[in-house]
Protein backbone atom coordinates (compact mmCIF):
# COMPACT_ATOMS: atom_id res chain seq x y z
CA UNK A 1 0.00 0.00 0.00
CA UNK A 2 1.39 3.41 -0.97
CA UNK A 3 0.59 6.60 0.90
CA UNK A 4 2.26 9.92 1.56
CA UNK A 5 3.96 10.81 4.82
CA UNK A 6 1.54 12.55 7.16
CA UNK A 7 2.19 16.01 8.62
CA UNK A 8 2.88 14.38 11.97
CA UNK A 9 5.45 12.02 10.42
CA UNK A 10 7.10 14.87 8.52
CA UNK A 11 7.32 16.87 11.73
CA UNK A 12 9.00 13.96 13.53
CA UNK A 13 11.47 13.41 10.70
CA UNK A 14 12.24 17.13 10.51
CA UNK A 15 14.08 16.68 13.83
CA UNK A 16 16.37 14.33 11.91
CA UNK A 17 16.86 16.89 9.10
CA UNK A 18 14.04 16.11 6.72
CA UNK A 19 12.71 19.25 5.06
CA UNK A 20 9.97 20.10 2.58
CA UNK A 21 11.56 23.43 1.64
CA UNK A 22 13.72 24.03 -1.39
CA UNK A 23 16.57 26.53 -1.14
CA UNK A 24 18.68 28.38 -3.70
CA UNK A 25 21.96 27.98 -1.85
CA UNK A 26 25.00 26.94 -3.92
CA UNK A 27 25.39 24.21 -1.28
CA UNK A 28 22.00 22.73 -2.14
CA UNK A 29 22.14 19.94 -4.69
CA UNK A 30 20.13 17.17 -6.30
CA UNK A 31 21.89 13.91 -5.54
CA UNK A 32 21.57 12.65 -9.11
CA UNK A 33 23.87 15.48 -10.21
CA UNK A 34 26.72 14.25 -8.02
CA UNK A 35 27.30 11.30 -10.33
CA UNK A 36 28.67 13.59 -13.03
CA UNK A 37 32.36 13.90 -12.18
CA UNK A 38 32.66 17.55 -13.15
CA UNK A 39 29.55 18.45 -11.13
CA UNK A 40 30.78 16.49 -8.13
CA UNK A 41 34.20 18.15 -8.22
CA UNK A 42 32.59 21.57 -8.48
CA UNK A 43 30.26 20.83 -5.59
CA UNK A 44 33.06 19.51 -3.39
CA UNK A 45 35.01 22.72 -4.01
CA UNK A 46 32.01 24.76 -2.80
CA UNK A 47 31.58 22.57 0.28
CA UNK A 48 35.31 22.58 0.95
CA UNK A 49 35.37 26.36 0.90
CA UNK A 50 32.41 26.48 3.30
CA UNK A 51 34.01 24.17 5.88
CA UNK A 52 37.57 25.30 5.07
CA UNK A 53 38.81 21.83 4.23
CA UNK A 54 42.39 21.58 2.96
CA UNK A 55 41.58 19.06 0.22
CA UNK A 56 38.82 17.01 -1.41
CA UNK A 57 39.52 13.94 0.74
CA UNK A 58 38.59 15.84 3.88
CA UNK A 59 35.61 17.42 2.15
CA UNK A 60 34.30 14.03 1.00
CA UNK A 61 34.55 12.63 4.52
CA UNK A 62 32.68 15.54 6.08
CA UNK A 63 30.12 15.42 3.28
CA UNK A 64 29.34 11.80 4.14
CA UNK A 65 29.10 12.64 7.85
CA UNK A 66 26.35 15.09 6.92
CA UNK A 67 24.85 12.64 4.41
CA UNK A 68 24.55 9.99 7.15
CA UNK A 69 21.32 11.67 8.24
CA UNK A 70 19.57 10.36 5.13
CA UNK A 71 19.93 6.71 6.26
CA UNK A 72 18.94 7.86 9.76
CA UNK A 73 15.71 9.35 8.36
CA UNK A 74 15.09 6.27 6.23
CA UNK A 75 15.68 3.75 9.03
CA UNK A 76 13.64 5.75 11.53
CA UNK A 77 10.63 5.66 9.19
CA UNK A 78 11.16 1.97 8.49
CA UNK A 79 11.18 1.14 12.17
CA UNK A 80 8.66 3.59 13.61
CA UNK A 81 5.92 3.26 10.98
CA UNK A 82 6.92 0.25 8.87
CA UNK A 83 7.20 2.40 5.76
CA UNK A 84 9.81 2.54 3.03
CA UNK A 85 10.74 6.00 1.77
CA UNK A 86 11.58 6.66 -1.86
CA UNK A 87 15.30 7.47 -1.98
CA UNK A 88 16.09 7.23 -5.65
CA UNK A 89 18.77 9.74 -6.59
CA UNK A 90 16.21 11.65 -8.64
CA UNK A 91 13.98 12.02 -5.58
CA UNK A 92 16.57 13.25 -3.06
CA UNK A 93 18.17 16.65 -2.68
CA UNK A 94 20.25 18.31 0.02
CA UNK A 95 19.07 21.75 1.09
CA UNK A 96 21.24 24.29 2.90
CA UNK A 97 20.41 27.35 4.97
CA UNK A 98 23.14 29.84 4.12
CA UNK A 99 22.39 31.83 7.28
CA UNK A 100 23.32 28.94 9.57
CA UNK A 101 26.70 29.09 11.29
CA UNK A 102 27.47 25.43 10.69
CA UNK A 103 26.92 23.53 7.47
CA UNK A 104 24.16 21.12 8.49
CA UNK A 105 22.12 20.39 5.35
CA UNK A 106 18.63 18.92 5.40
CA UNK A 107 17.16 16.36 3.01
CA UNK A 108 14.16 16.96 0.77
CA UNK A 109 12.21 14.18 -0.91
CA UNK A 110 10.36 15.46 -3.96
CA UNK A 111 7.99 12.50 -3.71
CA UNK A 112 6.83 11.78 -0.15
CA UNK A 113 5.00 8.58 -1.02
CA UNK A 114 5.91 5.50 0.99
CA UNK A 115 5.54 1.74 0.67
CA UNK A 116 4.23 -0.41 3.52
CA UNK A 117 4.97 -4.10 3.90
CA UNK A 118 2.06 -6.49 3.42
CA UNK A 119 2.95 -9.83 4.96
CA UNK A 120 6.52 -10.92 5.63
CA UNK A 121 8.35 -8.10 7.43
CA UNK A 122 11.69 -9.92 7.46
CA UNK A 123 11.83 -10.10 3.66
CA UNK A 124 10.48 -6.57 3.39
CA UNK A 125 13.19 -5.37 5.78
CA UNK A 126 15.90 -7.01 3.66
CA UNK A 127 14.49 -5.29 0.60
CA UNK A 128 14.49 -1.93 2.40
CA UNK A 129 18.07 -2.36 3.58
CA UNK A 130 19.33 -3.41 0.17
CA UNK A 131 17.67 -0.34 -1.37
CA UNK A 132 19.41 1.87 1.19
CA UNK A 133 22.89 0.37 1.37
CA UNK A 134 23.56 -1.49 -1.86
CA UNK A 135 21.55 0.62 -4.29
CA UNK A 136 21.88 4.09 -2.76
CA UNK A 137 24.87 4.46 -0.43
CA UNK A 138 27.36 2.10 -2.09
CA UNK A 139 27.39 3.81 -5.53
CA UNK A 140 27.67 7.23 -3.90
CA UNK A 141 30.56 6.12 -1.68
CA UNK A 142 32.28 4.47 -4.65
CA UNK A 143 31.90 7.68 -6.66
CA UNK A 144 33.32 9.87 -3.88
CA UNK A 145 36.23 7.50 -3.24
CA UNK A 146 37.05 7.23 -6.94
CA UNK A 147 36.98 11.02 -7.40
CA UNK A 148 38.79 12.11 -4.23
CA UNK A 149 40.83 8.99 -3.32
CA UNK A 150 39.42 9.11 0.22
CA UNK A 151 39.28 5.74 1.97
CA UNK A 152 35.94 3.95 1.72
CA UNK A 153 36.56 2.67 5.24
CA UNK A 154 36.29 6.22 6.57
CA UNK A 155 33.10 6.90 4.62
CA UNK A 156 31.37 3.72 5.76
CA UNK A 157 32.26 4.35 9.38
CA UNK A 158 30.94 7.91 9.09
CA UNK A 159 27.58 6.36 8.27
CA UNK A 160 27.81 3.51 10.78
CA UNK A 161 28.29 5.75 13.83
CA UNK A 162 25.07 7.64 13.12
CA UNK A 163 23.14 4.43 12.68
CA UNK A 164 24.36 3.24 16.08
CA UNK A 165 23.30 6.61 17.50
CA UNK A 166 19.83 6.25 16.01
CA UNK A 167 19.14 2.85 17.53
CA UNK A 168 21.00 3.27 20.81
CA UNK A 169 20.04 6.85 21.64
CA UNK A 170 17.24 8.41 19.59
CA UNK A 171 14.92 5.41 19.55
CA UNK A 172 15.65 4.49 23.16
CA UNK A 173 14.74 8.00 24.32
CA UNK A 174 11.69 8.46 22.07
CA UNK A 175 9.98 5.07 21.80
CA UNK A 176 7.22 4.48 24.32
CA UNK A 177 5.41 1.58 22.68
CA UNK A 178 6.72 -1.83 23.67
CA UNK A 179 6.16 -3.21 20.16
CA UNK A 180 8.38 -0.51 18.65
CA UNK A 181 11.07 -1.06 21.27
CA UNK A 182 11.11 -4.76 20.50
CA UNK A 183 11.19 -4.08 16.77
CA UNK A 184 14.11 -1.69 17.29
CA UNK A 185 16.07 -4.38 19.12
CA UNK A 186 15.34 -6.93 16.40
CA UNK A 187 16.24 -4.56 13.58
CA UNK A 188 19.47 -3.45 15.28
CA UNK A 189 20.48 -7.04 16.00
CA UNK A 190 19.86 -7.96 12.37
CA UNK A 191 21.60 -4.88 10.96
CA UNK A 192 24.76 -5.13 13.03
CA UNK A 193 25.20 -8.84 13.71
CA UNK A 194 23.21 -10.87 11.20
CA UNK A 195 22.88 -9.03 7.88
CA UNK A 196 25.16 -10.47 5.21
CA UNK A 197 27.45 -8.40 3.05
CA UNK A 198 25.11 -8.98 0.10
CA UNK A 199 22.77 -6.30 1.46
CA UNK A 200 25.60 -3.77 1.34
CA UNK A 201 27.17 -4.69 -1.96
CA UNK A 202 28.98 -7.43 -3.80
CA UNK A 203 32.07 -8.72 -1.95
CA UNK A 204 31.47 -6.19 0.81
CA UNK A 205 31.57 -7.14 4.47
CA UNK A 206 28.84 -5.76 6.70
CA UNK A 207 30.31 -2.35 7.65
CA UNK A 208 28.02 -2.05 10.66
CA UNK A 209 29.61 -5.17 12.12
CA UNK A 210 33.14 -4.04 11.21
CA UNK A 211 32.91 -0.80 13.19
CA UNK A 212 30.90 -1.94 16.20
CA UNK A 213 33.52 -1.59 18.94
CA UNK A 214 32.87 -2.04 22.63
CA UNK A 215 32.46 1.17 24.59
CA UNK A 216 35.33 2.29 26.80
CA UNK A 217 35.45 4.86 29.61
CA UNK A 218 37.40 8.03 28.79
CA UNK A 219 38.33 9.87 31.97
CA UNK A 220 38.81 13.18 30.15
CA UNK A 221 35.15 13.14 29.07
CA UNK A 222 33.80 11.40 32.15
CA UNK A 223 31.79 8.94 30.10
CA UNK A 224 31.90 5.83 27.96
CA UNK A 225 32.32 6.18 24.20
CA UNK A 226 32.58 3.75 21.32
CA UNK A 227 35.98 4.48 19.74
CA UNK A 228 36.12 4.74 15.98
CA UNK A 229 38.53 2.65 13.96
CA UNK A 230 39.16 5.41 11.45
CA UNK A 231 39.59 9.17 11.79
CA UNK A 232 36.93 11.24 10.01
CA UNK A 233 39.48 14.07 9.42
CA UNK A 234 37.18 16.76 10.83
CA UNK A 235 40.07 18.20 12.87
CA UNK A 236 41.54 19.40 9.57
CA UNK A 237 38.59 21.76 8.93
CA UNK A 238 37.43 24.92 10.74
CA UNK A 239 36.57 22.65 13.68
CA UNK A 240 40.28 22.09 14.47
CA UNK A 241 39.32 19.51 17.12
CA UNK A 242 39.22 15.75 17.12
CA UNK A 243 35.92 13.99 17.86
CA UNK A 244 35.47 12.40 21.28
CA UNK A 245 35.31 9.00 19.54
CA UNK A 246 38.43 9.60 17.44
CA UNK A 247 40.79 6.59 17.61
CA UNK A 248 43.69 8.94 18.43
CA UNK A 249 41.81 10.50 21.35
CA UNK A 250 40.52 7.20 22.70
CA UNK A 251 43.93 5.55 22.44
CA UNK A 252 45.58 8.30 24.45
CA UNK A 253 42.71 8.56 26.91
CA UNK A 254 42.28 4.85 27.61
Amino acid sequence: MARELSDLQINKLSKLRLTTSKTDSPLSVQIKDLFHESSLQKYLKIVGSRIQAPNDKVTASLFVKRYAFLPVIYLYAMLEWNVKLSISYENVSMETDDNATLWLPSFRLANLKTETFKEDRDNWRKNCLESLFKEHLLPLIDCLARTTKVSKLILWENIAVYIYWLYETVLVEESTEEAIKNRAKEDFQFLVFQASGDLFGEDLKNPLTRYYNERIYIEEFGKEVRPRKTCCLSYLTTNKQRCQTCPHVCKSGN
